[in-house]
């Protein structure tokens, strides 16, 4: 029997159709099949539910292209039921989860297997990337056309980045080849060496190693000249430095094929969180400047940033527990995407069909996903958001098994109200 649902009195955002009004939406079977303003007439038919969103946001489900899962391998610090819990309450219908796991996801068999797994689990819908690598090891190309003929959304190489240039040259043409993104952390190893954080004078007044701001921009640079060689997709994840953001931008000016992802740590936070050795400010990459956090959010402003991102990456509470320079890099960051992005509209930095370009339009665009539109016609994964709930960031409330966040006690706004994947609504848990 076809399952029609009728949203009435919500906020409409689609970037895509340029839509910012108050309205109406049909889904029916899963596919949106009709969007209206107030001012036209709701459509008449029988065996429909009505969904009263008053006055709330309703807008495509977010897509997250940086998340790391615990299963396989490490089910202690995040399943994939408690991954899609957090994800839902994040506002999220779509993810993409990177490669590094135990084992690597590097062959066709492990995407069908993790692939299969999360199907049988409902919310949001979980996609993978394949290791651009084998064991993500720096010297053998994985098998990346059987993974893609296996539905891997783009190749990856998790948080380790590829050094050989001559083998990221083999991967992106053969990812060109396949009309497949490939997602990179752009990190010069040689360079960070055993840093803990940014270099800088406040790496220097706290006696700690730093990373250089020029070890994320040398790869950059490498991978650009790779990208504009083999023609490849080519995304710079995380991107974290003023550097990075001025390669980019002058790279998209000669017509390279490249994207990029940033994370709320690098818009929203400096180096000087890191001040009190606070762990849960020990991320990858680190956190940087103030100079270099402004650079980000130009931009996130003028385009040259394309998404952003959670960059989730589950950690032991034991492992943070620690000195910071023994500390483990990472934070929980998927239940706080959407809430870190309402920040940047509350503030005025962009504005509300901007905030859903970068985190639902453009992330499913440059991974090729059936995703981030209320186009007639698209699948119904949907959002409703009430924008002006405010609450406390605290992170023993996390769906997520992973509960440090470097935001820890801020206040925020925006309240996931409800959420449908394929037109079906996905409880949310209080």
């Amino acid at each position: 029997m076809s399952q029609k649902i009728l949203f009435i009195n919500a906020h409409i955002l689609c970037p895509e159709q340029k839509l910012d009004q108050q309205g109406w939406l049909l889904a029916e079977d899963g596919i949106i099949r009709g969007v209206g303003s107030n001012s036209d007439p709701l459509p008449e038919a029988k065996d429909i539910a009505k969904i009263d969103c008053k006055g709330d946001i309703l807008a495509p489900g977010l897509v997250d292209m940086r998340v790391q899962s615990g299963d396989p391998g490490a089910e202690h610090l995040e399943t994939l039921t408690s991954l899609k819990q957090a994800a839902a309450h994040g506002g999220i219908t779509s993810m993409a989860v990177l490669p590094s796991t135990e084992p690597v996801i590097d062959t066709a068999a492990m995407i069908d297997s993790l692939q299969l797994r999360a199907g049988r689990i409902d919310g949001p819908s979980i996609y993978c990337y394949g290791a651009m690598t084998k064991e993500l090891e720096d010297d053998q190309m994985a098998e990346l056309g059987m993974m893609a003929a296996a539905g891997a959304c783009a190749f990856a190489s998790g948080t380790l980045s590829i050094q050989n240039a001559q083998t990221m040259r083999r991967i992106m043409t053969y990812a060109a080849m396949l009309d497949k993104a490939v997602i990179h952390h752009c990190q010069d190893t040689d360079l960070t060496g055993e840093g803990d954080m940014n270099e800088g004078e406040t790496s220097t007044r706290l006696g700690m190693l730093g990373q250089p701001a020029a070890a994320e921009i040398v790869i950059l640079k490498r991978d650009i000249e790779l990208a504009r060689l083999t023609g490849a997709q080519y995304h710079a994840s995380h991107i974290s430095t003023a550097g990075a953001v001025a390669a980019i931008r002058q790279a998209k000016k000669e017509g390279v094929k490249i994207t990029a992802d940033t994370a709320p740590p690098y818009f929203m936070l400096n180096e000087l969180s890191v001040s009190g050795y606070d762990a849960a400010c020990k991320l990858n990459p680190p956190l940087r400047t103030e100079t270099d956090r402004q650079a980000i959010i130009e931009g996130l402003q003028d385009g040259t940033i394309d998404a952003i991102a959670s960059d989730h990456v589950p950690v032991n509470l034991d492992m943070k527990a620690q000195p910071f320079t023994q500390a483990s890099t990472g934070a929980s960051g998927i239940e706080l995407l959407l809430a870190m992005t309402i920040k940047l509209v509350k503030t005025g930095t962009i504005s509300w069909l901007r905030a859903f370009e970068l985190t639902s339009q453009f992330p499913a665009k440059i991974l090729k996903l059936e995703a981030g539109s209320l186009k007639p016609g698209s699948r119904a994964d949907l959002v409703q958001i009430n924008p002006d709930q405010s609450w406390i960031i605290q992170g023993r409330a996390f769906k997520s098994l992973s509960r440090i966040t470097p935001f820890e006690g801020q206040p925020v706004e925006g309240q996931v109200n409800g959420l449908w994947v394929g037109g079906v609504q996905i409880a949310l848990e209080p």
